[in-house]
């Protein structure tokens, strides 16, 4: 959480962070530390067990205030950003200003740099600042405040809840609508239309639009073969049919940058055989799951419960890969069980064979697994929960129905 910034920086031996970006829009660390978005974004800097101090644009200034997080707030011009401009120039004038700034903050030692930004500037800013004395880190994964991100606090997770809850309610609409589609001329129809995956998908567009929310990476809305791909966000041009498998999943982002993620999968109308056992065995593997995990478990342990359930019903698991069986396997179990959600739509924790370190309490993660066919179809159930310390609790909750009908 937030509040684990200072130990974080302890553990690393490290005086200062910088968390910087011309724009807090996809750039998470620094919307993360100031507590919302900055339109030019700004330099917050911490000196270990101190405030922070959040140096940005005059035009932010009032935004910056509001958000509450940093008390301390000053501009680029009290900092005189604009007579180092003319005596340094443009280019070389923030090391200059950063120099300043750690120098009056007393931050002596290793300085780590933050936030998502053009790497070459990056690279640039980092050679400067270490010419000019500044003893510029590195990190490895997790970092300071990736650590500090995987863990939610309260206020966190009541923001991803109201997304979760705008997103059942576009979930639940577009559900409604495609049950209750009208056969005109042996095809399905959405109003005067032809039922197609496009035409879809401008439906949820619509109703994202109308609860204030976005969809920055699209949304996945494939039909029959194309569900086989877990990522495939379908064709456009694919009509909506009968018994055609569905997987449907939708990643939106709040106005305050978190995200949430859900993903159900269906057919419209009656399915065939084949249709009703990935859909119960898919089921049975996030039910497993979901038991399984609270507060101590590890993701590796979680995403065994899920393979287990798979191979028992006869289908292959990435399972195969990672015990060197083989190098991928074609159908199956292709992914791992669920990711971190945030302010990115997949950060950590991670559930997968790889992950070791025990689940902490308020993380919040996907449980997806999935089962794919080629040339068939696929069906993937998903839900994002946040982990307690004695079990789940789910962010929305979201009927799972094979059949619209």
């Amino acid at each position: 959480m937030f509040n684990d910034i200072n130990e974080e920086m302890r553990q690393r031996n490290l005086r200062g962070i910088v968390v910087f970006g011309d724009t807090t829009l996809g750039n998470p660390d620094l919307t993360y530390v100031v507590g919302g978005n900055l339109a030019r974004g700004g330099y917050y800097i911490k000196r270990f067990n101190h405030e922070p101090l959040l140096v940005t644009s005059n035009l932010d200034l009032g935004t910056a205030r509001k958000l509450h997080r940093v008390k301390r707030i000053s501009t680029f011009t009290e900092w005189g950003l604009e007579k180092l401009t003319r005596k340094h120039g443009r280019a070389n004038a923030y090391p200059y200003l950063l120099l300043m700034i750690l120098k009056k903050e007393g931050i002596q030692g290793k300085v780590a740099l933050y936030g998502r930004n053009d790497l070459a500037l990056g690279v640039r800013l980092v050679d400067q600042l270490r010419k000019l004395g500044v003893k510029v880190t590195g990190e490895s994964s997790p970092t300071v405040l990736e650590a500090a991100r995987e863990t939610k606090s309260p206020a966190e997770i009541n923001e991803l809840q109201r997304t979760a809850g705008k997103t059942a309610k576009v979930v639940h609409s577009v559900m409604d609508v495609l049950r209750n589609m009208k056969r005109k001329r042996g095809r399905l129809h959405l109003g005067n239309r032809p039922a197609t995956v496009g035409a879809v998908k401008k439906l949820i567009a619509r109703e994202l639009a109308m609860v204030d929310l976005v969809a920055p990476e699209g949304t996945i809305f494939a039909i029959g073969a194309s569900g086989a791909d877990p990522h495939n966000a379908g064709n456009p041009g694919d009509p909506i049919k009968h018994g055609k498998l569905v997987v449907f999943d939708i990643f939106p982002q709040a106005e305050s940058g978190y995200w949430f993620d859900l993903t159900r999968s269906f057919v419209v109308g009656r399915a065939d055989q084949k249709a009703r056992h990935l859909f119960e065995t898919v089921s049975d593997a996030q039910n497993a799951s979901l038991d399984f995990l609270r507060e101590g478990v590890s993701g590796d342990e979680a995403m065994d419960r899920a393979c287990r359930v798979i191979e028992q019903r006869g289908y292959r698991t990435v399972r195969e890969i990672f015990q060197g069986k083989a190098k991928g396997i074609p159908s199956g179990f292709t992914h791992s069980l669920g990711h971190g959600v945030g302010l990115t739509i997949g950060e950590r924790p991670y559930l997968t064979f790889l992950s070791k370190d025990p689940l902490r309490k308020s993380q919040v993660v996907t449980v997806e697994p999935g089962v794919y066919l080629p040339r068939y179809g696929g069906v993937r159930i998903e839900d994002t929960v946040v982990i307690t310390s004695r079990g789940v609790s789910y962010l929305a909750k979201v009927e799972k129905e094979l059949e619209l009908a």
